[in-house]
C-alpha cells in the first residue's frame, strides 16, 4: 500500500543519509522523521527512491546566512551573506531551517513546504542540470512536457508583471528551477487550488510525479 511504501522510504532516508545539526542544533528523531516523511511523500510515484546522490541533510535551528557570489556587469564579484530557509546542492547536501520546516510541515497547509521545495531541486538535478526539467523517464512525451513547462513559466511571468494574484508564490518567477520547486510545493500542499488555477502546470507535475493529490484529497 501507499502507507507502507511511505513508511519504508522514510526509514530508508533516516537510515541511509547522514543527518547533522548546525548552529548548535541537536537533531532529534522528530526532526529526522518529519523531514524524511515529506521527502518520501513526493517519491511515491517512482519505482525506487530517487535520491541516491544525496549524502547528507544539514539542519539549522532557524533561518541561516549563506554566502552568495554575484558577478557585476563590470566584472567584479560581490560576496554577500543572504538569509536562507534551505538549499539543495548537486551531489551535496540538502540544508534546511528547522523553524521553517516546522512552520510549513506541522501547521495548516499554506502552499509552502521547504522540504518539498529543496527535494524537488534534488529531482531537478538528477539530469545534472538545474533548469526546472527533472528526469522525464516516466513521461510519455518528454519534448511536449518541456515545451509546455516553458510556456507555463512565461505565462506565470506575464501574470506577475500584470500584478495578478497566482496560486504560486512570486519566488517561482525567479527562474525555471524555482518555478518547478515552488510549483511542486503547491502540487503537494494545495493541489486542488493548483489544479483549478493552473491546470496545465498541475498536469505537468502529475505526469512527472506520477501522483494525483487533488483527486486523492477529494
Amino acid at each position: 500500500t501507499q502507507q507502507q511504501l511511505l513508511r519504508d522510504r522514510l526509514r530508508l532516508l533516516v537510515a541511509e543519509k547522514y543527518w547533522e545539526g548546525c548552529g548548535g542544533l541537536r537533531v532529534t528523531e522528530e526532526m529526522r522523521f518529519t523531514i524524511a516523511t515529506h521527502a518520501a511523500l513526493i517519491t511515491l510515484g517512482f519505482p525506487e527512491l530517487p535520491f541516491e546522490r544525496l549524502m547528507s541533510i544539514l539542519i539549522y535551528p532557524d533561518t541561516y546566512l549563506a554566502k552568495s557570489h554575484k558577478r557585476q556587469p563590470w566584472g567584479l564579484e560581490d560576496d554577500n551573506a543572504e538569509p536562507r530557509l534551505g538549499e539543495a546542492w548537486y551531489r551535496g547536501p540538502v540544508i534546511l531551517s528547522w523553524k521553517d520546516v516546522e512552520r510549513h510541515c506541522l501547521e495548516e497547509p499554506s502552499g509552502r513546504n521547504v522540504v518539498v521545495h529543496e527535494f524537488a531541486h534534488q529531482l531537478d538535478m538528477a539530469n545534472s542540470m538545474v533548469d526546472g526539467i527533472p528526469d522525464l523517464t516516466g513521461v510519455s512525451q518528454p519534448q511536449k512536457w518541456v515545451a509546455t513547462f516553458e510556456a507555463e513559466f512565461h505565462h506565470f511571468l506575464r501574470r506577475l508583471a500584470m500584478g495578478r494574484n497566482t496560486v504560486l508564490d512570486a519566488y517561482a518567477g525567479t527562474n525555471p528551477a524555482e518555478f518547478f520547486a515552488v510549483g511542486s510545493e503547491a502540487f503537494f500542499e494545495v493541489p486542488q487550488a493548483l489544479r483549478e488555477h493552473a491546470p496545465q502546470l498541475y498536469e505537468l507535475l502529475r505526469s512527472c510525479y506520477r501522483q494525483d493529490p487533488a483527486a486523492a484529497s477529494g
